[in-house]
């Protein structure tokens, strides 16, 4: 149910929307491939932000709730939304948890154990791991992609995956789960002797629970705060890195990695560089701002009903998220043009690739790369704290907003439904968000395991593959809807059109995504998925598209009526249009005059009463002039 006030201002929202700046830590983005990004934010996601935001706002609902009222045939894509944003976060869910892990390790006496040998924060691990890899591989290198290739770039010596994979405690398939990882880098981990993953899952959703449990006024608050300290750790990890480190290798990273390389532009025979360009900032744009997903009505909802809140919500979350979106690569960029000069003289790494991309996916430059970066420039450690612990904040704030989203869509089903349940929304609110973190966690165990990254890559690989088929009837569902509304009628015309070009755009380069991967069979670390594997991906894929027939019967089955009736009701819903109070709400009618003898305000600005009913004697009240035939009796009201 909406509320009568909103429960986010602007200056929340702004700081709030910096979530999806996480995705940029490991899906970073070059030159030609920024530039493209900022072209499809600025053309085709400010449409769909302006129409989601607005609707959520003017109609207090989420998108479940708002499609059930004016369009019930597509509530079910509503659901399948909440059905793909519950599995998003079921596989970032971990990563969060090892992005937490690195900050805590980087407080530790020796944070640096994972990453090259020949430091001073290395252990005398180091000769035991290294016997491990010659033991295992001997001494061949593995190469690794940042971008499909920049300039300048590092080939990671196998002590140095060795490490990651140690941390990870991976195993060498997806079938071979034996156990959850025990981490033995320190003396404090060695003294725990128990896998700490599982419990870090706990953890991490313990918080987001008791974060958001209590409604959307405190979750905004919380996550106010948290996006300051995002914001506040990143610039503090950026100001060093370019105040202390050499600022010519600084300088030389980032002309090279932001080089505008026009190859595909003027040379049209070669366009596959051109497509590829594009689809690198199509990708982190898409899976970082959740413009075609619940949340944004939702967000919208939030901040409120009023005409400013309406009109001005939309525009903020994308003007926050084109400052934010760089802000984590700009800091790393020291580090990394640093490292690369120094390590010119070293045998830690070498000219090569910088790290794995799966699909965009470059886990390993935080994972890897950073952690090497800070061992060999010898970095405070605090400041490697702070870079880690500003990717998990970020990570932790899109976990909170995305189990608002859920939750709210949910408990307000469930207080329309139920009249019961109307009176007790923040008890059903904090039941809801409890069931919820407790699913989560049990879901999320596998991905704990030694095995876990594997299926951490099958769910990434598998909840975007039909993400086309969601744009396109998304965008033709809330633009009826909004066509509906009493808006502008330009505004609607101008919208609407710019609306649907945006989404055909945008569903092409997904169509375009699916068709181009179909063939390329699912692999991570070198091991390639078992067709058993792949059955599931395709089944994990199709799973949020059932919902869309299944909500469409049981609106259809929920509403009494006639055939045509219910036809009707499912594609026009409820007729009772809201009104527009501009987020100012009016008294109720009173339902009589009120009486002069406690009415102290029943005079107008002329002085002349406004309900006269001093010359009224009781004596000359009759009870029997008061039938329900109006006709009987007269008022001077």
């Amino acid at each position: 149910m909406g509320e009568t006030f909103a429960q986010w201002n602007l200056l929340q929202l702004s700081l709030i929307a910096v979530f999806p700046a996480y995705l940029a830590y490991i899906r970073p983005v070059d030159g030609m491939a920024l530039i493209s990004l900022y072209v499809y934010l600025f053309v085709l996601c400010m449409p769909a932000m302006l129409i989601q935001m607005k609707l959520g706002g003017y109609n207090q609902k989420g998108i479940v709730g708002l499609l059930s009222q004016h369009l019930p045939i597509s509530k079910g894509v509503g659901v399948a939304l909440l059905v793909d944003l519950f599995l998003t976060c079921l596989y970032v869910a971990p990563l969060v948890c090892h992005f937490g892990m690195y900050a805590i390790l980087s407080m530790m006496e020796q944070p640096y154990v994972w990453s090259s040998c020949g430091n001073e924060w290395n252990t005398e691990n180091c000769v035991d791991i290294h016997q491990k890899v010659q033991a295992a591989g001997g001494n061949s290198e593995k190469t690794y992609t940042i971008n499909n290739g920049v300039a300048q770039n590092l080939r990671v010596m196998p002590e140095l995956e060795f490490y990651h994979n140690a941390y990870l405690g991976l195993s060498d398939s997806i079938g071979n789960v034996t156990g959850f990882p025990v981490w033995n880098f320190t003396t404090q981990l060695q003294n725990v002797g128990i896998s700490l993953l599982p419990v870090t899952l706990a953890v991490l959703w313990i918080l987001v629970f008791l974060f958001t449990a209590f409604g959307a006024r405190v979750s905004g608050w919380i996550l106010f705060v948290l996006g300051l300290a995002f914001v506040g750790m990143l610039l503090a990890v950026l100001g060093y890195g370019y105040n202390s480190l050499d600022s010519d290798s600084s300088n030389s990273f980032l002309l090279t990695f932001y080089n505008l390389n026009f190859r595909g532009f003027l040379q049209p025979v070669d366009t596959r560089v051109l497509i590829n360009t594009a689809s690198e900032g199509f990708d982190l744009l898409m899976n970082s701002l959740p413009v075609w997903t619940a949340i944004p009505v939702t967000m919208g909802k939030f901040t409120g009903q009023g005409k400013i809140s309406r009109n001005l919500g939309w525009l903020l979350v994308i003007v926050t998220y084109a400052l934010i979106i760089q802000v984590p690569q700009l800091a790393m960029a020291p580090y990394i043009g640093n490292l690369l000069t120094k390590v010119k003289d070293t045998k830690v790494l070498r000219e090569g690739s910088l790290n794995v991309t799966t699909r965009g996916m470059s886990i390993q430059l935080v994972f890897n790369v950073m952690p090497a970066a800070f061992a060999e420039l010898e970095i405070p450690p605090v400041y490697a704290m702070l870079f880690f612990l500003s990717l998990f904040i970020c990570g932790f704030m899109f976990l909170c907003v995305a189990m608002l989203t859920i939750v709210d869509n949910i408990v307000d089903s469930l207080t329309t439904r139920f009249v019961r349940l109307h009176d007790r929304k923040h008890c059903c609110t904090f039941v809801t968000t409890f069931f919820l973190m407790v699913a989560l966690i049990c879901m999320g165990l596998l991905m704990t395991t030694t095995a876990g990254f594997y299926y951490v890559i099958l769910l990434d690989q598998s909840v975007t593959r039909l993400r086309f088929i969601t744009v396109f009837i998304l965008a033709v569902s809330v633009i009826i809807v909004y066509v509906k509304h009493t808006f502008s009628i330009v505004e609607r015309i101008l919208i609407s059109i710019w609306c649907i070009l945006a989404a055909t755009a945008t569903a092409g380069f997904w169509l375009y995504s699916f068709i181009m991967y179909l063939g390329f069979p699912l692999s991570y670390n070198g091991h390639e998925y078992t067709k058993v594997f792949d059955l599931i991906s395709w089944i994990i894929s199709a799973v949020p598209y059932i919902a869309i027939p299944a909500a469409a019967m049981h609106s259809c089955g929920l509403f009494e009526g006639t055939c045509k009736e219910r036809m009707q009701y499912m594609f026009c819903g409820v007729q009772d249009e809201p009104r527009d109070y501009q987020g100012y709400y009016p008294a109720p009618e009173p339902s009589a005059p009120p009486a002069y003898s406690y009415n102290t305000n029943s005079y107008n600005r002329n002085g002349a009463m406004l309900y006269p009913m001093a010359d009224v004697h009781k004596d000359m009240y009759d009870p029997e002039l008061e039938p329900l035939d109006t006709r009987l009796r007269s008022s001077q009201i």
